[in-house]
């Protein structure tokens, strides 16, 4: 075993220094680095950031028929478009569709005692709401607070008139206009919050409407002109609004564009490049950026290929530019047989921030545990090669082009260092579509966050850095190309280099079981139970990562052998470590389940129904199977369970899980036992009522 780490040291050393070995040679990647381009992608960035992108929209259609242009410009085959009707009923996969919408004209003015203009779809079209319909209105606005809650209704006449509220858009809909009687909203409602969220009180936010509701409008303003409009009817100013919306909400389709690089064996899958192409105007860096950027690749790959730079890959590579998570599910749906041939997915959601101004780090982000695959190590390799090269160029060591800088695009790309990580699993995008069990194709997630802009007018290019353009265009390309054209003759030299990469992380994870056993809020017996379940699970967890690349390649079983005794072995010597911190807190005899009593836990739940997650962007299966009553009692999603999770997202992130552990073998018990690894210990009775619900929505039904 010291031998195998010592060659596995070596390896990633030599990969660190050079950014090529044991993926690619020196002339493959020197070629993809020296064609890679920050110029391109940020001026095909210019041209989407004046389109105001909304999905089944004529401007977002306009955006698709530009990406086709270039795609078919810079040579990739089979570039062309599809579309896929939507009309509020019809289901791709388990998602249902939505609606299209067309404005023509929008305006809000103060007409009384100020004459302002304080909205115009034609100048500033993030100020109206999306899917807000036709309207003619003059009347009083009334403020309602956050308007969200029935409370905020009390004692307030708002029936045809227009109220002022900063909670959820669709809530408010819902309560003013639906059930008040209301005419219309303006809002300042604050979304994708950070810890700089409130300080620019001049944003103005993109709002949407629920397009399934028959009526009503809103327009979003910053939240200093909402400030001055409160203070003012606080002091018992009657403001008077004028509203001319003329737009119609209805049956529609979604764009889809799709081109290849095609591979030298055509039963040897596909890998995917995805990201989303809809967004409000500019929405620069979300998601003009990851556009331009898989663009790029795209070009990379395409001129170096046909010119014979880099051997073709065995693998096709397919791209695909549509609106977010819905015209994955679309695509997905419409073409099973290219989604039996997908092998691997990278998927880039903002990747041009420049973080002096945007205050995001760049991230290269893993599977989910239900997923466990190569492909994030290959990723963060190539991340490791391109940040180290970066800082060696800011530290005025290395030329430009070592340092894949930007000096093409007039002066706007930086030198800056690249301010990047590897981290875990995190949700929000078509990623999440690709890393579902039922889709199964484990995804490279290419993000920055936080982002200080997103969602605002304020995301405008001048927040983009064409220098970040260009050296996430070349790991876009290079992982790309290593997952297209890696073979089973190359598992020698990359086993042992990934089973250092799984080593460190199960090391790592070691001090998280260690706090586990040690930690005085948890009765001895359950601590000692957790920190070993974390262990035990993280071993699977990083044995399946290293099996996924012989089972990718086709090599022999045995393959990964040695790399899997060498985690058995180091797994070992942890729980015994970890037993004897447990005895040191009187814990006596094996740790048993804290749900071994529970009958329910023995459970074993089977999928069922069509692909895909539970959740997307304007659908929520287990709301509209179950209807809004039922579904707020599922423990696990109500402010109960919010409260004992203590974190805001772990909800839906275990639902997920949850849901995609479910493989018909694993019992109740053996699911929370691998989400409370992931994410933390969960209540075994959280799990059995959130699958319940599943079964009664027909998700799953009971082995």
């Amino acid at each position: 075993m010291r031998t195998l780490r010592l060659v596995a040291f070596v390896l990633a050393f030599t990969f660190g220094a050079f950014g090529q070995q044991p993926f690619l040679n020196v002339h493959q990647w020197t070629a993809l680095r020296d064609e890679s381009s920050g110029a391109a992608p940020y001026e095909n960035l210019r041209y989407l950031t004046g389109l105001h992108r909304v999905p089944a929209t004529p401007e977002f259609d306009q955006a698709a028929q530009f990406v086709l242009q270039r795609a078919r410009e810079y040579g990739l085959a089979d570039a062309h478009s599809e579309q896929f009707l939507i009309d509020g009923v019809k289901h791709y996969g388990l998602m249902r569709s939505y609606l299209g919408w067309t404005v023509e004209q929008a305006r809000l003015w103060e007409i009384r005692p100020q004459h302002i203009l304080l909205g115009d779809w034609k100048t500033d079209p993030i100020r109206l709401a999306d899917y807000s319909h036709s309207a003619d209105v003059e009347a009083e606005l009334v403020d309602v607070g956050n308007g969200a809650n029935d409370a905020d209704y009390s004692g307030k006449d708002v029936r045809g008139k227009i109220v002022l509220a900063d909670g959820v858009l669709a809530r408010v809909q819902e309560l003013a206009i639906a059930q008040h009687g209301a005419a219309g909203i303006v809002s300042d409602m604050p979304n994708q919050t950070t810890a700089w969220s409130g300080l620019d009180t001049t944003v103005i936010r993109w709002g949407h409407l629920d397009a399934r509701q028959p009526s009503g409008f809103a327009f979003m303003v910053s939240r200093q002109t909402a400030e001055a409009l409160r203070s003012r009817l606080r002091s018992g100013d009657s403001v008077i609004l004028n509203v001319h919306v003329k737009a119609t909400v209805g049956p529609g389709h979604w764009t889809v564009v799709t081109a290849t690089i095609p591979g030298t064996d055509s039963a040897a899958g596909e890998i995917v490049y995805s990201c989303h192409l809809d967004h409000e105007r500019p929405g620069a860096n979300d998601n003009g950026s990851g556009c331009v950027t898989i663009l790029e690749s795209a070009r990379v790959l395409a001129r170096l290929i046909d010119s014979g730079q880099l051997p073709r890959p065995q693998r096709t590579l397919r791209f695909i530019w549509g609106p977010e998570v819905e015209g994955t599910m679309a695509f997905l749906a419409s073409h099973p047989e290219i989604r039996q041939r997908l092998r691997a997915n990278i998927h880039m959601d903002m990747v041009g921030g420049d973080p002096f101004k945007n205050k995001s780090v760049f991230h290269v982000t893993g599977t989910p545990w239900s997923l466990p695959s190569f492909v994030t190590d290959v990723g963060a390799i190539f991340l490791d090669a391109i940040r180290t090269a970066a800082s060696g160029y800011a530290a005025g060591e290395t030329a430009a082009d070592t340092g894949i800088v930007e000096t093409r695009a007039g002066g706007l790309g930086t030198r800056n260092e690249l301010f990047a990580d590897v981290a875990p699993y995190s949700s929000g995008s078509d990623h999440d579509d690709y890393d579902s069990s039922t889709i199964a194709v484990p995804s490279l997630y290419l993000r920055d966050w936080p982002d200080i802009y997103i969602h605002t007018d304020h995301d405008t290019l001048d927040q983009i850095d064409a220098t970040k353009l260009r050296r996430v265009a070349l790991l876009g390309a290079a992982s790309g190309y290593v997952y297209a054209s890696i073979t089973a003759q190359q598992l020698p030299t990359l086993l042992p280099l990934l089973t250092a990469h799984v080593e460190a992380r199960l090391a790592q994870v070691f001090g998280a079981a260690q706090q586990l056993v040690d930690d005085p809020q948890l009765e001895a017996g359950v601590a000692w139970y957790e920190a070993r379940n974390l262990v035990n699970q993280t071993l699977q967890r990083e044995t399946a990562t290293l099996r996924s690349v012989v089972e990718f390649t086709g090599g022999p079983l045995e393959a990964d052998s040695d790399g899997a005794k060498a985690l058995a072995d180091q797994a070992a010597s942890f729980q015994r470590s970890l037993d004897a911190r447990a005895k040191l807190r009187g814990v006596k005899g094996p740790p048993s389940a804290p749900w071994s009593s529970d009958n329910d836990a023995k459970r074993v739940p089977i999928r069922v129904g069509e692909f895909g997650p539970l959740t997307y962007q304007n659908d929520n299966v287990l709301l509209a199977r179950l209807g809004k009553e039922r579904y707020g009692k599922i423990k696990l999603i109500n402010a109960e369970a919010t409260q004992l999770l203590n974190v805001r997202d772990q909800p839906e992130l275990y639902a997920y899980e949850i849901v995609n552990f479910v493989n018909g073998k694993r019992t109740v018990g053996e699911i929370r036992d691998a989400v409370s690894a992931e994410y933390g210990p969960l209540p075994v009775n959280l799990v059995v009522d959130y699958l319940d619900a599943c079964a009664e929505a027909a998700v799953i039904q009971w082995k």
